[in-house]
């Protein structure tokens, strides 16, 4: 391709996901038992119905937002999904060298919002006074969406500075075209891949959401779209000196640059086909398409999209008739391969004995919670009274350390002190610190 064609591609250049960490603050602990309250409530209701729920079935309420429960994973997190992003948290007294709090932001939630609306809107309502407001990164996806077809891309078209690199570059293909190049690995690697084949299997919204963020940038639907994607782990980003959120978002476009050096497409068609196969291919000039992406990449207009948090509406998760339809294809489908020909009438009868069975079972638990006493939420002066005098200075520490350097004028400084004065009060009547003069 000519440097004349190729400085006319359209492209849209940005962020696909961010993963990092929040380091909890003073009220972590209480966070992280509200959390498992919740989870144990839920059980408890829905064995109460006799219904064999999945981890999904669970929603639990932080800060007024929803998030779905999906499990605990082997990193000891138990993780959350939310429409924009995923959140994980572990007990506070386990791995204790990690951190409590983990942060996946996904590319609906990017793209709808704008990443930085998304970063302020999970870490000041999500998280809040839950953290001491530092953000270690842990991943970052660079990339350039373009209007360009890269089916014809082969691996001796690649040529990275890293030796084993060439041993780590895979192909996905149909029969027909090219779908996806993978060079690197972790903390390292880059993604080619054609966008519309990614899409034929994404959820509606994301489609929708994705069409339109190419339709803002000129790109035509009907013709192919690549994303040029690398992936940088924490371990990689440490080398540039990078730790947080904020290093990242800083030195995007010259990590990107690198990145492109880094990882290099060569033009074939400035060697012989005999250089090409050769080690000498380092001599090839550099795709013009190529010189293309790693010079216009910029994230100023991407990181301008930004969605005012009082306009962001409250997203309660709840199962969906779109969900259930799908887990009832699959079982009509095992009725059919067993040679059974489900009706409407039995499918009628199913949904009638269904709603008797919940209707009865909601009734017998009504009943139940009629004849149990509320128990109100203990007062933060009661909590205390729980602590041990090890728990006491624990938290006399981390409140001191939050406080530190905070606004005297801030409405959170104002929270954390009054706490400070309550337990200073508690310490005092156990008779911990020294009586004042």
């Amino acid at each position: 391709m000519q440097s004349s064609i190729a400085e006319k591609l359209p492209y849209a250049s940005g962020i696909d996901a961010l993963y990092y960490f929040a380091q909890s603050g003073a009220f972590y602990d209480r966070l992280y038992e509200e959390i498992i309250h919740q989870i144990e409530e839920k059980k408890a209701y829905f064995k109460s119905l006799n219904y064999q729920h999945a981890d999904n079935d669970i929603t639990v309420t932080i800060n007024g937002i929803d998030v779905i429960y999906s499990g605990m994973g082997r990193d000891g997190f138990h993780w959350f999904n939310h429409d924009f992003f995923r959140a994980g948290f572990k007990d506070p007294e386990k791995a204790m060298n990690i951190h409590n709090i983990r942060i996946q932001l996904n590319a609906i939630g990017i793209y709808t919002l704008g990443l930085k609306s998304l970063i302020e809107y999970v870490n000041t309502k999500f998280l809040g006074e839950y953290t001491m407001r530092v953000f270690p990164i842990t991943r970052i996806d660079l990339n350039m969406f373009i209007q360009h077809d890269f089916s014809y891309l082969r691996k001796e078209m690649i040529l990275s500075k890293k030796q084993n690199h060439s041993a780590n570059i895979g192909e996905r293909s149909n029969a027909y075209e090219l779908e996806t190049y993978y060079v690197g690995k972790k903390p390292f690697l880059l993604r080619v891949y054609n966008k519309h084949k990614e899409l034929a299997t994404a959820t509606p919204i994301k489609r929708e959401i994705m069409h339109n963020h190419f339709g803002i940038h000129g790109m035509d639907l009907e013709k192919p779209i690549f994303n040029v994607e690398f992936e940088m782990h924490r371990e990689y980003l440490k080398q540039y000196g990078i730790d947080t959120i904020d290093d990242a978002l800083k030195h995007a476009k010259v990590l990107f640059k690198n990145a492109c050096d880094q990882i290099r497409l060569i033009d074939p068609s400035s060697v012989s086909e005999k250089t090409l196969q050769s080690s000498n291919r380092k001599r090839a000039s550099t795709l013009p398409v190529w010189d293309h992406i790693k010079y216009h990449y910029d994230i100023t207009d991407f990181m301008q999209i930004d969605t005012p948090l009082e306009k962001i509406e409250k997203i309660s998760f709840r199962y969906s008739l779109q969900d259930a339809e799908k887990s009832i294809k699959k079982v009509i489908t095992r009725l059919l391969v067993h040679k059974n020909d489900p009706t409407l009438l039995f499918f009628l009868d199913v949904l009638q004995k269904a709603k008797a069975e919940f209707d009865m079972r909601q009734r017998i638990k009504n009943l139940h919670e009629q004849h149990t006493e509320d128990q109100s939420q203990p007062t933060f002066e009661e909590e205390l009274r729980t602590y041990s005098d090890e728990g006491l200075w624990n938290l006399d520490t981390r409140l001191s350390i939050e406080m530190d350097g905070l606004d005297r004028d801030s409405p959170l400084y104002e929270d954390l002190s009054y706490r400070y004065i309550v337990l200073t009060n508690e310490m005092q009547r156990r008779k911990l610190l020294p009586e004042a003069f």
